[in-house]
């Protein structure tokens, strides 16, 4: 794939504020939230991201190995998407930093996929109630915002959505979310007890979560509590979701929190034969 023409005034516009986010949600961290693996990802992600991002942000190891799949998902689960999918072109990859894509010429898209992945894990939930019941939804680990822009692109008002994650990925979901959606659409929480903007995409930087005062309608967490410490788990589940009636998660069967996810009443749901010991939990 070729590298991609991005819209230059509106990369160029919010790149070179990308520097001052990072600034604005730098003391927005949790130390007892993050992993020491993940800390050091985060340092090294800051360091690429200064005083500029490269337009090819999404190609940086902490988001490209650690956010995107690899393709041998792709046969198993893209026939499953498009068999349900109705518009072909939520398949469609936005161009903004260059991620790893594959053109489906059959179907008239280039797409990622990761973004399969993400609207396999969305539509698998629609088997169990429709995305559009859901007014608030949060999310717990967003890495560059790829699902909850599926998750918007899906919804048929204007859901309110809370992205949470480190306050690196939340500037980087800043810059990626404002390009692909406007940045009218997108709010990046700074302090703490700011209130959540209805009909907005809120980036809240994990350091302000204790002071996040937001009910969910929908809680979606695919893999991130699982990469979360012990504490953050705790935080999470001690909000009882973040007060969601409905779950959305996907994690390692073997993980110590499972026993708590299926007491609070998610069913497990085997994501296939592809993905071993990878489990669904809905509720």
């Amino acid at each position: 794939m070729p590298t991609p023409s991005l819209p230059s005034e509106a990369f160029t516009r919010l790149a070179t504020r990308l520097s001052d986010q990072l600034d604005a949600v730098g003391g927005a961290v949790d130390p007892t939230f993050v992993r020491p693996d993940w800390a050091e990802r985060n340092s090294g992600l800051e360091r690429a991201l200064r005083p500029t991002p490269p337009r090819d942000y999404l190609r940086h190891p902490s988001v490209a190995h650690q956010m995107f799949v690899g393709e041998k998902y792709l046969a198993h689960e893209l026939p499953w998407v498009l068999e349900r999918l109705t518009d072909h072109d939520l398949l469609n990859e936005p161009d903004a930093g260059d991620p790893p894509r594959t053109a489906l010429p059959e179907h008239g898209v280039v797409t990622s996929s990761n973004t399969v992945h993400h609207l396999h894990h969305l539509l698998r939930y629609e088997r169990l109630r429709p995305l559009a019941e859901a007014e608030v939804i949060v999310e717990w680990g967003a890495g560059y915002g790829n699902l909850m822009r599926l998750l918007d692109r899906l919804h048929p008002g204007a859901p309110t959505c809370v992205l949470i994650d480190t306050p690196v990925f939340s500037a980087l979901q800043w810059l990626h979310l404002s390009l692909v959606l406007g940045e009218e659409r997108v709010v990046l929480h700074t302090e703490p007890g700011a209130p959540v903007v209805a009909g907005r995409l809120n980036v809240v930087p994990l350091g302000l979560v204790r002071d996040l005062e937001v009910t969910a309608d929908l809680f979606v967490s695919t893999w991130a509590l699982n990469e979360s410490t012990p504490a953050a788990q705790e935080h999470v589940l001690g909000r009882a979701f973040f007060g969601a009636e409905d779950l959305l998660l996907a994690m390692n069967d073997s993980d110590p929190l499972v026993p708590a996810v299926l007491a609070a009443g998610a069913r497990a749901e085997a994501l296939g034969d592809f993905m071993p010991g990878q489990h669904y939990y809905l509720r």
